[in-house]
């Protein structure tokens, strides 16, 4: 499944931190409830994550053997999760990755957290936890999602399978008071499949460009809750329509323009290349929920997922994009027997959690593949395979050019 799908909701509350004071004989620091939707039921796989703050944490030594970074827990058939090994003494952030829904309250010892649907995308909770301490009877209350799910089709009706488009949704109020839109580049699933989330009632249309192409769809009505599936779009070439005469106005001052601010946001998520002055190689962070959709990225751009040969490298990549986690290109046995990376260069360098390491099953028993996780918070390699808890919050990659500048003179030892 494309984990394009799946939100990640962070819920901020000012400076709000929760301290507190049972004793319990555990040694480890533990935060466990369920989730339910409005009216009690509860919601499995949801991924609950806890993440140390790189912001507000005091210094700690990551390396430390008595430093634990908690793995995510993925709520059962009844709603239920548990977190365990959680960091005493150190501000964590709290983390949700769950398909189809959104976040409504969290409650917690008693009191209930509303969340400001407008701003969720942006916010975090921070929280502390005593040692010996456990938060328990957490409950995360969720509410399915509205939402546009479609597939976008060539002109002779072929998928359009992992291409790049730009896909707007244009919403128009039912009391026809107000509107807007939203967009920018997508890249569609193998079978040319989207998926587009709106957050309240209203008139939507859907539109698509790609290659000189698009397509538009009638106006769609969503009462609340409802959902659209199987809307089909067919690109076809537009004729030329006669221009209408263009009105030049006058800049209005102190005027936001959510144009610049969607082609901003467009500008980081594509990401910008930086050159490493130890090898000279280009590389680009960007947004990928899926190794798949990452390999898919480093396709279109001629680039291949990093390939980290020196622990110098590793610091420069994490000290230039930020300690986060970060899909990383996967390492395979060569035909001589030898490792090496999917880009072909060899194996000189690792830096494997060895505890989480998935053992290699016999050749006639492999049935899925193994990815490589950089935790940009540990500098540890993890091996994950697909539904994994840690694919799910791993939203970034990193992507590597070797001959990026063209003609550049080669270092000497006076330049």
């Amino acid at each position: 499944m494309n984990r394009f799908h799946f939100t990640l909701f962070v819920v901020f509350i000012g400076s709000l931190t929760f301290l507190l004071l049972i004793s319990l004989q555990s040694q480890a620091a533990t935060f466990s409830g369920k989730v339910v939707d409005e009216k009690g039921n509860p919601v499995p796989d949801v991924v609950i994550a806890i993440q140390p703050s790189l912001d507000f944490r005091p210094v700690i030594n990551i390396d430390d053997p008595e430093f634990n970074f908690p793995l995510p827990s993925t709520s059962d058939k009844t709603g239920a999760f548990s977190i365990e090994d959680i960091m005493p003494f150190v501000k964590n952030s709290l983390k949700l990755s769950l398909p189809d829904y959104q976040l409504l309250s969290i409650k917690i010892a008693g009191i209930t957290i509303a969340l400001n649907q407008q701003y969720h995308h942006f916010a975090r909770f921070p929280f502390a936890i005593e040692p010996e301490t456990d938060i328990e009877d957490v409950e995360i209350t969720v509410r399915i999602r509205m939402r546009i799910r479609g597939q976008v089709l060539a002109e002779d009706g072929t998928p359009l399978s992992n291409t790049q488009v730009d896909l707007m949704v244009r919403r128009r109020s039912k009391n026809g008071t107000g509107g807007g839109s939203s967009g920018g580049t997508e890249t569609l699933g193998i079978d040319g499949d989207f998926t587009r989330y709106v957050n309240s009632p209203a008139y939507y249309t859907v539109f698509v460009t790609y290659q000189g192409q698009s397509a538009e769809s009638q106006e769609i009505l969503l009462e609340e809750g409802q959902r659209l599936d199987g809307l089909t779009l067919t690109l076809e070439e537009k004729p030329d329509q006669p221009r209408k005469p263009q009105v030049v106005k006058a800049p209005v001052p102190h005027v936001r323009d959510p144009g610049r601010r969607a082609a901003a946001w467009q500008r980081q998520r594509e990401g910008m290349w930086a050159i490493n002055p130890d090898n000279r190689h280009a590389y680009k962070r960007i947004y990928a929920d899926t190794h798949e959709e990452a390999l898919a990225q480093a396709t279109t751009q001629d680039a291949h997922l990093v390939a980290i040969n020196d622990k110098a490298e590793q610091e420069w990549i994490l000290a230039v994009f930020g300690k986060e986690n970060y899909w990383i290109g996967s390492i395979n046995d060569a035909k001589e027997g030898a490792k090496q990376w999917h880009n072909g260069d060899p194996v000189t360098y690792t830096n494997w959690d060895t505890e989480q390491l998935i053992a290699e099953p016999e050749k006639e028993e492999k049935t899925t593949k193994n990815f490589t996780v950089l935790i940009g918070v540990t500098g540890k390699w993890q091996q994950i395979r697909e539904g994994n808890p840690v694919a799910s919050i791993t939203e970034k990659a990193i992507l590597e050019k070797k001959d990026l500048i063209v003609g550049a003179p080669e270092p000497d030892e006076d330049r």
